[in-house]
């Protein structure tokens, strides 16, 4: 309920990207009352994660969405294609897979269709952002900016990698890298390559990606280190294109493209772990919880398991009326010990560049540090 810019509920959830929208609506789908979903509004610049596996028609399936998400028109995306470990391109295509293709994600058009659907499925959505938080003991109260209050019982912290709220309860990450990426967008009305393949090129500094997106877009990022971007001025779009067209692969992906001059903007992409994902009445998921390395694929793929996961776990909780049991945080923690191993595993089949400070940091590397 809500009276004079106070709201209370069962469930406030901090963010409404797919993770925190696809929280809402497993919440609902459980039967949970009372479910608020806090908008902070879309990040600034373009939403990145443009391509989902064949896998993510599970998670879509178990949240009702598998066919209202086909009649949104995505493109499929038949698979990958990636010079890394040598110079010769690969292919991997997704012909065999049982869930079929993957997907080329019109991203901004994406998140509005999940918060759509929490909306339709009976949450509340809120248009604030988190300010600071409250422990009641039986749940918490939350200050949003526009002076609004917010007493719940179960807290999300759905706010991306920022993870305002498990950071603002004592929450701290543990950090694998110092990994950046920097994007930009091409128009590819002419591009001279059909191609719906994303494609990977390793480099001695780092990597590449480009991915097609709805509308004749071609979206192409650099991975690095963040001081190497810096250093080498890969921030600047003259320097970023000259190195994108020095590539033997990516250069001839953009023969017939048109760079979009502006579109050009960095982005960290450090692997990190909070050491608590969970705590009293609260979890953190998607990049609140954990981020992954670009390389795994797995942004959006995590964010929607994750929403699913955490839903499971605090319907649980209220229907027994207590805490949340530890099954979320040994989930979390399991499923990053993997990507660690699928990680380091891909990271060292690349043995080109002997001399290379970004490769020598990521060959063997297992540990996490914590940081601020």
């Amino acid at each position: 309920m809500s009276r004079d810019g106070h709201v209370v509920c069962n469930v406030a959830i901090l963010g409404a990207g797919p993770a925190g929208s696809s929280c809402a609506v497993a919440l609902k789908q459980a039967g949970i009352a009372s479910v608020v979903l806090v908008d902070g509004g879309p990040p600034a610049g373009a939403a990145i994660g443009e391509t989902i596996p064949p896998d993510a028609r599970l998670l879509l399936d178990r949240l009702g969405l598998w066919q209202a998400f086909l009649d949104e028109g995505h493109e499929p995306c038949l698979g990958s294609a990636s010079a890394w470990g040598n110079a010769v391109l690969g292919h991997n295509d997704f012909l065999l897979n049982p869930q079929g293709s993957g997907w080329h994600l019109d991203r901004a058009r994406f998140d509005d269709f999940l918060r759509r659907h929490a909306v339709e499925a009976g949450a509340s959505r809120i248009e604030a952002r988190f300010v600071d938080a409250e422990d009641r003991g039986d749940g918490w109260r939350l200050r949003l900016t526009g002076e609004r209050t917010l007493d719940a019982r179960f807290v999300v912290d759905a706010g991306g990698r920022a993870s305002a709220f498990a950071r603002a309860v004592g929450a701290r990450r543990m950090a694998l890298d110092r990994l950046s990426f920097v994007y930009g967008f091409f128009d590819a009305a002419d591009a001279r390559s059909r191609s719906r393949l994303t494609l990977l090129e390793a480099v001695a500094e780092g990597w590449w990606y480009a991915a097609a997106l709805p509308g004749e877009m071609l979206a192409v990022a650099f991975a690095g280190d963040a001081e190497s971007v810096r250093a080498d001025g890969l921030g600047q779009e003259g320097r970023w294109l000259e190195a994108a067209l020095a590539t033997r692969h990516l250069a001839s992906r953009l023969a017939g493209c048109l760079f979009l001059p502006g579109s050009l903007a960095p982005r960290v992409a450090a692997s990190f772990l909070l050491d608590r994902v969970q705590g009293p009445r609260w979890l953190a998921v998607g990049d609140a919880a954990a981020c992954f390395d670009p390389l795994a694929a797995q942004g959006i793929y995590k964010a929607l398991e994750d929403g699913l996961n955490g839903a499971a776990s605090i319907a649980a909780a209220l229907r027994a009326g207590g805490d949340l049991a530890g099954d979320y945080a040994e989930t979390a923690r399991a499923r990053f010990d993997e990507y660690l191993v699928n990680r380091n595993h891909f990271y060292g089949l690349e043995r080109r560049w002997p001399d290379s400070a970004f490769w020598r940091r990521r060959q063997g590397r297992t540990d996490l540090s914590a940081a601020a």
